[in-house]
């Protein structure tokens, strides 16, 4: 069982952003990524996108890089301006952060019985990173919080009697952020969705498949898995199939204080005959450790997260020195 509901801000991560794709230093954090999404666009400017993901058992948290538009940030234009908006399962609106033309600072709102919304003290910087979390909880109350590099500067709470669920679909609204008729710039990158643990002071680095090692046991070749296109797969005829291979990517910050886990992504389709389910592993010293293994759909490839709170080799925490160096995927 894992805790992460959604990991990444690459096109087959994530609904509406073909072709945003950037490499310019500005937009991301070089020690957990090779990219970001970048936005370039004029007043009026809406082009939303959107995180699906599992309902969660407990509160929901989110948390992203954000550079804000390079210049008039901190000028709302509009009643149409928006963030971010927190959906559930009956595309009911839950939750949302808008920036408004009254203040000109990002603000929580609540979608319950009625719609609460709360004060802010975030006015968004020109240009400047920052690191944004949000939690929503959704019980016999709708509570929603903003944070922003780990301060909180908004949070708003209504009744939910009408009993609305918990969000399985994050929208970046991303309207109308800035107020010039001039072109600007903007960047997300580094999205989490974890299920009832914090992402504030939380960092996932993204590591992809770079050569076959061990084991070479499906169809395909090690390059349907490094391209990032979803339509060029490797596949399994029979259970218990493995493919592994060694990493290549970003190692990581210079220092952490912890490393609080290991997570394999994978996105998987089940064909109509042959293994349904999947899972990751990680081979240390020569011993594979497999995780659980998920049953994937048919009609549609879906992500499935393998985790690892502790070394598996000896339960011990993990260290930048403990780390695997091969990984890889397992049918069943």
């Amino acid at each position: 069982m894992t805790y992460v509901l959604h990991l990444g801000h690459q096109p087959t991560d994530i609904s509406g952003i073909s072709n945003l794709l950037s490499t310019v230093a500005a937009g991301f954090d070089a020690t957990l990524d090779i990219n970001a999404i970048r936005f370039n666009g004029s007043r009026p400017f809406q082009v939303p996108f959107s995180i699906g993901h599992p309902a969660p058992a407990g509160d929901l948290w989110l948390g992203f890089r954000y550079v804000p538009p390079n210049a008039d940030a901190h000028v709302i234009p509009d009643a149409l301006s928006n963030f971010l908006e927190f959906f559930d399962a009956q595309t009911n609106l839950v939750a949302q952060i808008r920036p408004l033309q009254t203040t000109n600072r990002y603000h929580a709102i609540a979608h319950g019985d009625t719609s609460a919304q709360s004060t802010s003290s975030y006015i968004a910087a020109n240009g400047q990173p920052q690191w944004v979390d949000v939690r929503v909880a959704v019980g016999a109350e709708i509570t929603i919080e903003f944070f922003v590099d780990g301060v909180l500067h908004s949070a708003a709470t209504a009744a939910n009697t009408g009993a609305k669920g918990k969000p399985v679909r994050v929208v970046f609204a991303n309207a109308n952020l800035h107020n010039s008729f001039s072109s600007r710039t903007w960047y997300y990158a580094h999205f989490a969705v974890l299920d009832g643990i914090s992402t504030i002071g939380r960092r996932f680095v993204r590591r992809s498949p770079n050569a076959i090692a061990s084991f070479s046991q499906m169809v395909g070749s090690i390059d349907a898995l490094k391209d990032s296109d979803i339509a060029t797969r490797v596949a399994s005829t029979a259970s218990g199939q493995r493919m592994s291979f060694s990493l290549t990517g970003p190692t990581g910050p210079a220092s952490v204080s912890a490393i609080a886990g290991v997570h394999l992504k994978q996105i998987a389709q089940a064909g109509t005959d042959g293994p349904s389910a999947t899972t990751g592993f990680l081979r240390i010293g020569g011993v594979n450790h497999d995780a659980s293994p998920v049953t994937v759909p048919v009609l549609a490839p879906q992500p499935v997260y393998s985790s690892w709170a502790m070394n598996p080799a000896d339960a011990s925490p993990w260290s930048d020195l403990t780390l695997p160096t091969e990984v890889g995927i397992l049918s069943a």
